[in-house]
């Protein structure tokens, strides 16, 4: 298996050892969170040691999900909990670049913690209960604005993000086709953002400009937002694509 980062080095090398845990107690062993795009590395782990391994990132659409290695008959555990934070929004506005940056210069290490979702006057945070527990103490500012955590004793409600719907003929059914009428881009251009790694598909980077689009594939564009493909129509007479698309803003 080809290792593209140290990132994915350490997961390994801390995976490694959960894993075999697992299959040494013949109990579920819950890690930290990882990328969706890196779920593929643990479920090959998890088969050389003859256990399953599930992922769970507190809501539907999570981008980031904590994983536990378990025997094929047991149940997973998971062990993610949630915390709000709220700021006021007559003074502030931090974006989420601003709340995650001011996380991380906290010292928290990026496998602690799963998906952050700002919304309006608020946030939520997926994480270890170990991290939640020092937030309400520690995450008190993000830039100018005053903070206040506190761990949630229920699961959130999350706003679906607000997305438009988009109509295009595209000549071609390629990713570098499809963003370039999307993003309203030279295809060229479009051909240059994949080819520096800022397109993901379903939350891997793909960098192959010609790899074509099937309905429900999700492209998050760095900078942009993202993508997710509804439906791909049969070709029309002039050999042109109908493509039914809901464009998400980026949130940060």
């Amino acid at each position: 298996m080809a290792l593209q980062s140290d990132d994915e080095l350490r997961l390994l090398d801390r995976a490694s050892g959960e894993a075999r845990r697992a299959a040494r107690i013949g109990r579920p062993v819950t890690g930290r969170f990882l990328a969706r795009s890196e779920a593929s590395l643990l479920v090959h782990l998890a088969r050389t040691e003859g256990l399953s391994v599930s992922f769970q990132g507190g809501w539907d659409n999570a981008e980031r999900v904590q994983y536990c290695f378990h025997p094929e008959d047991e149940e997973p555990e998971f062990t993610g909990v949630w915390v709000s934070v709220t700021w006021p929004a007559r003074f502030s506005h931090p974006t989420h670049r601003d709340l995650l940056g001011s996380l991380m210069g906290l010292g928290v290490d990026r496998s602690f913690f799963g998906d952050l979702i700002a919304q309006n006057d608020h946030a939520f945070l997926y994480c270890l209960p170990e991290i939640a527990s020092r937030l309400p103490y520690e995450w008190t500012q993000a830039g100018r604005a005053s903070l206040q955590a506190a761990l949630c004793t229920e699961t959130p409600v999350i706003e679906q993000e607000d997305g438009s719907e988009l109509r295009i003929t595209v000549a071609s059914v390629r990713m570098d086709a499809v963003l370039s009428d999307c993003l309203h881009l030279s295809r060229a251009k479009a051909a240059d953002m994949i080819r520096s790694g800022l397109v993901q598909l379903n939350h891997r980077e793909e960098t192959r400009v010609d790899r074509l689009l099937v309905p429900d594939t999700l492209l998050s564009v760095r900078g942009f937002g993202r993508i997710r493909v509804l439906e791909i129509g049969e070709p029309t007479r002039k050999g042109r694509f109908p493509v039914r698309l809901m464009i998400y803003a980026s949130r940060s």
